[in-house]
């Protein structure tokens, strides 16, 4: 991934090491039923940081954009200094492509992009069905190699 940002960043910086040092573990507040597993939604996010971003002079931008088929979620990091960062975006393909499935697509990349880009915690999240985390490798049974009076 690669970062744009302003020439300098040392006053976003300081503040940036403020806020990760405040902001807490982020609560889960919603249930999803077809995986049962509980995640943070977008909302409880925004509502948990902004004020703290506030507090250090920051304030984050998402901002969506589509090319009809997919849709790219930037997000933009600012300090009341004028310094900023940007993320090159998250790309992703609704499941439909209708006015639901662009919503949904893009509030889902807007969660993960976020959460990424100020680097928070929200504990376990298996929002993602396990697509991030490396299934692990299935133990092979060991060959068995046949002895020489088996074989005569």
């Amino acid at each position: 991934m690669n970062i744009k940002h302003s020439e300098t960043i040392s006053e976003l910086a300081k503040a940036l090491v403020k806020f990760n040092a405040r902001v807490g573990k982020i609560s889960k507040d919603a249930k999803n039923p077809f995986f049962k597993n509980n995640y943070a939604t977008l909302d409880n996010i925004i509502d948990e940081v902004r004020p703290i971003l506030s507090e250090f002079g920051l304030n984050i931008l998402q901002l969506p954009s589509s090319d009809g088929e997919h849709i790219k979620i930037s997000t933009l990091l600012m300090h009341e200094s004028g310094e900023w960062l940007e993320s090159d975006g998250l790309t992703m393909k609704p499941v439909k492509n209708d006015p639901q499935g662009m919503g949904s697509a893009i509030t889902y990349a807007r969660r993960y992009a976020l959460q990424s880009f100020l680097s928070l915690n929200t504990g376990e999240d298996d929002d993602g069905n396990n697509a991030s985390q490396a299934r692990k490798p299935q133990q092979q049974k060991p060959i068995e190699l046949a002895t020489e009076e088996q074989i005569l």
